[in-house]
């Protein structure tokens, strides 16, 4: 069950980190993005209530990435990815990528 306002702030802090990651990624070789233009379909996990878009897939040299949110992070950039049999924090909390990820790229 999706909660106002708790999880419009929660979907709202999920795209931001995409649209970061976009950006931060543009013209990195290896790096492609599977999304069609269609609104944002922003799913909950039912196992441990993290989020993601199951419409937007990043891929790394041809892997597919998870990206996901935890339930009710109050970090400014609580973006994981999940990929090649490891689980990254995306960035720092000045929204930088982290080493671990850019050892991914």
């Amino acid at each position: 069950m999706r909660v106002l306002p708790r999880d419009a702030f929660n979907d709202a802090n999920l795209l931001k980190c995409i649209g970061a990651l976009w950006i931060a990624l543009e013209g990195k070789p290896g790096v492609e993005w599977e999304y069609e233009g269609e609104a944002f379909d922003i799913q909950q996990d039912e196992s441990d209530g993290s989020t993601f878009v199951a419409n937007v897939t990043l891929y790394i040299y041809d892997e597919p990435v998870n990206l996901t949110r935890p339930l009710n992070s109050r970090d400014p950039y609580p973006l994981y990815a999940i990929g090649h049999d490891e689980e990254l924090r995306v960035f720092t909390d000045t929204g930088q990528l982290t080493e671990g990820f850019k050892k991914w790229l």
